[in-house]
């Protein structure tokens, strides 16, 4: 077991909320975590849109109502002398709650005590309410195709990127860190405007730059994008259906405007090229540093193109261990309110609720006969056998060069709410993870909405994989 990589998602005011040592002692006791992966930087903002309920009440500790609370985003110091080459900062919350403390000075030595590796972990913050509390936070913004600022931030800014580089030299030149742990959870402009009617972006100075340079005509991407805008808007606005149906007019303009594809490619291209910059500037402070990337739901289980997008062979080059996420019970509601809900009101109107997810599970690779059907997605969720068809597509596209820690979720609330786990499911997914040929797990999503007993089932698991390996 102790080759055996358990890590575990772990927000920082959990550290303080509970104590450093009860914290550690408890994961260590009930999972065998022999890692943890703490937030040095919050600015996703999921934290307060959750119930009380949505929180394990079995941890010896008293719940606090995350409604009520004003937490810190930024849970380190902050060194300005590394952010010389970008507009941005990360400025602590005057008054916030934990402002004054610093989670991973406070965990370096316990954790160092007990053979626990410790993992900086960030997950990209691209919610509308940055503009009110980032200073220069407009002047990083996509553009879209009506020449309008859009609330995402643009991977080819050149603040925006020298941002994250400053963000994990400060980190790396200022703890003793084991490794780094890196998400971003959205997909590009073509399946955000298909599935959900997002109008798409970006087409700021920068994209136009790098698009012309790679011989795209950006006046036809940004016309074909609005063109697919605006039928899709005209789909969700329930108008008459298209001659030829709502799939075959998406591809018309596809095929009419080839630059899209080419411009949503390159924003892919974009995004990476960060996540590359990032790990060289991380191996050059520190070689011996374990980098890897959160690979989101909607990219694992549900969204076709970012998966086309996302080649696990590729990463190989700038990852040290890749974690696709399998969170298979809130896949359920996910799949059903997230995508069923959605596409099935834009380019996929021609088909009923259940054909969309036969072709989805098709698709997918997923054995239908395994999973939930449409009248029980929202309230069930997939099967361990779909931990382990995504752990092993990304263990055989990576073939040995890298390991693989799938993450293992379990009571994951859906609109803020808890989303009970059974830990015997639990404990299959954590077996079918390693019967995929996975090297470890990662325990996720959020350390303070985890039940023991599920703690338990994955500890269990790892303890009866690894007995008869």
């Amino acid at each position: 077991m102790p080759d055996t990589f358990v890590g575990v998602q772990l927000g920082s005011h959990s550290v303080f909320d509970e104590g450093v040592d009860h914290c550690l002692d408890l994961l260590q006791e009930t999972a065998g975590v022999n890692a943890v992966f703490v937030y040095s930087h919050t600015n996703q903002g999921f934290f307060q849109a959750r119930s009380l309920g949505a929180l394990a009440a079995d941890h010896g500790v008293p719940l606090r109502d995350p409604s009520t609370r004003q937490l810190t985003n930024i849970w380190v110091r902050v060194h300005d002398d590394y952010y010389g080459g970008t507009l941005l900062r990360h400025k602590r919350p005057a008054g916030a709650e934990y402002a004054d403390r610093d989670v991973l000075a406070e965990l370096i030595e316990p954790c160092r005590k007990r053979g626990i590796k410790l993992f900086a972990r960030i997950l990209e913050g691209f919610n509308r309410d940055l503009v009110a509390i980032m200073a220069n936070w407009p002047k990083i913004l996509s553009v879209d195709v009506y020449g309008r600022l859009h609330h995402l931030p643009c991977w080819n800014n050149p603040d925006y990127r020298n941002w994250w580089l400053s963000t994990v030299e400060d980190l790396f030149k200022s703890y003793p860190l084991d490794g780094f742990k890196y998400g971003s959870e959205r997909s590009g402009p073509l399946p955000n405007v298909l599935i959900n009617g997002t109008v798409p972006g970006c087409f700021c100075d920068h994209c136009r730059a790098r698009g012309q340079a790679r011989g795209i005509d950006v006046e036809r991407a940004r016309r074909g994008f609005q063109e697919l805008f605006e039928f899709v808007s005209a789909c969700q606005a329930d108008r008459p259906r298209p001659g030829d149906g709502y799939l075959v007019t998406m591809l018309r303009i596809l095929l009419k405007y080839p630059e899209i594809l080419a411009w949503e490619y390159q924003w892919h291209e974009a995004k990476e090229e960060v996540a590359r910059l990032m790990y060289g500037a991380i191996k050059a402070i520190k070689p011996d540093a374990r980098v890897g990337w959160h690979i989101y739901h909607q990219g694992t289980t549900w969204d076709a193109i970012y998966r086309a997008e996302m080649d696990y062979a590729a990463m190989v080059a700038y990852s040290d261990w890749l974690k696709p996420v399998v969170y298979h019970d809130i896949a359920g509601p996910r799949i059903r309110h997230w995508y069923l809900d959605r596409i099935g009101k834009t380019i996929l109107r021609d088909l009923s609720e259940a054909q969309i997810l036969d072709l989805l599970y098709a698709l997918m690779g997923y054995d239908k006969n395994m999973e939930p059907g449409v009248d029980e997605l929202a309230t069930t969720g997939l099967s361990p056998d779909y931990v382990y068809r995504e752990t092993k597509r990304c263990v055989d596209a990576v073939g040995g060069k890298i390991p693989v820690y799938p993450g293992i979720g379990f009571d994951i609330p859906f609109n803020g709410e808890h989303f009970p786990s059974n830990p015997e499911t639990v404990y299959q997914a954590t077996v079918r993870a390693f019967e995929a040929g996975a090297s470890g797990v990662i325990i996720s999503r959020e350390y303070d909405e985890m039940r023991l007993a599920n703690l338990r089932a994955v500890g269990r698991a790892v303890r009866d994989v690894t007995s008869v390996l």
